[in-house]
């Protein structure tokens, strides 16, 4: 099959990226290898204030150490959609760089 557009995970860019680019026309594929989360029963901490939480949102030595690229990305509000870096090592050979793929298909 051939697409105009391949998104590569359905989070909050990738979900828009794909909404807005099937919207203009493109034959957009979307993939994703999460779980499937359920509205509603599968947000855990939605609902809870900031002081509810044990270390009050703030990252721990332990998350540094287990999360070392995404610590700084999340705090414990979003924690559990996140998977370990060390159970999943992110692995960079060359710098990535997407802008020619997103210009490419802005510019169609």
């Amino acid at each position: 099959m051939n697409y105009d557009a391949i998104i590569i995970g359905s989070g909050i860019s990738g979900g828009w990226a794909a909404k807005e680019l099937s919207e203009k026309g493109l034959k957009t594929l979307l993939l994703e290898r999460g779980r499937d989360v359920k509205h509603g029963q599968d947000y855990p901490t939605a609902l809870m204030k900031p002081w509810e939480f044990p270390n009050r949102l703030q990252t721990t030595e332990e998350d540094r150490e287990n999360y070392p690229v995404q610590h700084i990305f999340y705090d414990e509000s979003s924690k559990p959609y996140f998977i370990k870096d060390k159970d999943y090592p992110y692995v960079q050979e060359k710098p990535f760089c997407g802008h020619r793929v997103i210009r490419w298909v802005a510019d169609r």
